[in-house]
């Protein structure tokens, strides 16, 4: 008789365990997990490199886009970052060398006898070959003088003994052409260029002014400025 009930006891805990083990879900594979975590994380940082496109924040986008492609490469969320990530480059590049210009540039006013006095100055590059020499172009408004067009020296002097009359000019690619310069009475290490309207007016349209002038011990020297940063609205009550 006991026997009998142990053989329906098992039987019947038989039929449970099966029953209980047909509805156990399947055990999960570790890697398609793990590709399911990258796929849902490289997803939600596309989508903010998507927002700061759209936002025209492009510095932002290119750091997020890189990153989904250094960390989360092979997935769909890459494939389209990199579809659009060297047009996010270049935009941001863009951004940030007008940036850089219009940072070379400063803009004063300064309280003067009878107004006010406004310039805008930037420093030309430095030469690889002449580190020291290096000169300041300056756009100046003053209440009695007017307007005016100088380059200034900070560690060099100008050599005008063969003469310092005419500067070779060159606005971006052109030909130099001979602007007339006019070394000041007062003996200041400046050099006025005399036709101002002129200078500004072709400066404004250029990305770079070159200047040829002679210094004493160094020479003939080239001075280039990236005058592409130039805003005139901050320069504008020299202008009224």
């Amino acid at each position: 008789m006991r026997s009998k009930y142990s053989l329906l006891f098992a039987l019947c805990a038989a039929i449970l365990a099966a029953c209980s083990g047909g509805n156990a879900p399947p055990p999960v594979d570790p890697a398609i997990a793990a590709k399911a975590a990258a796929e849902a994380k490289a997803n939600k940082e596309a989508a903010l490199y998507e927002q700061m496109r759209q936002n025209g924040s492009w510095d932002l986008a290119v750091s997020l886009g890189s990153e989904v492609l250094a960390n989360f490469p092979g997935t769909a969320a890459a494939a389209r970052v990199q579809q659009t990530i060297d047009e996010t480059r270049t935009k941001a590049e863009v951004i940030a060398n007008t940036r850089r210009l219009a940072q070379l540039w400063s803009y004063t006013a300064t309280a003067e006898d009878g107004g006010t006095q406004y310039a805008a100055a930037i420093a030309s590059k430095q030469a690889p070959n002449q580190p020291n020499a290096r000169l300041r172009l300056v756009l100046r408004q003053h209440p009695k003088w007017g307007r005016s067009v100088y380059l200034l020296l900070d560690n060099a002097t100008f050599d005008c003994k063969g003469g310092c009359a005419t500067l070779p000019v060159s606005f971006d690619d052109g030909k130099p052409q001979r602007m007339k310069a006019t070394v000041p009475p007062t003996g200041e290490p400046a050099l006025f260029i005399d036709d101002d309207k002129g200078f500004i007016a072709k400066m404004e349209k250029a990305k770079t002014v070159d200047v040829g002038v002679k210094l004493k011990g160094i020479g003939e020297f080239n001075a280039e400025f990236e005058v592409g940063g130039f805003v005139a609205d901050k320069w504008m009550p020299a202008r009224k």
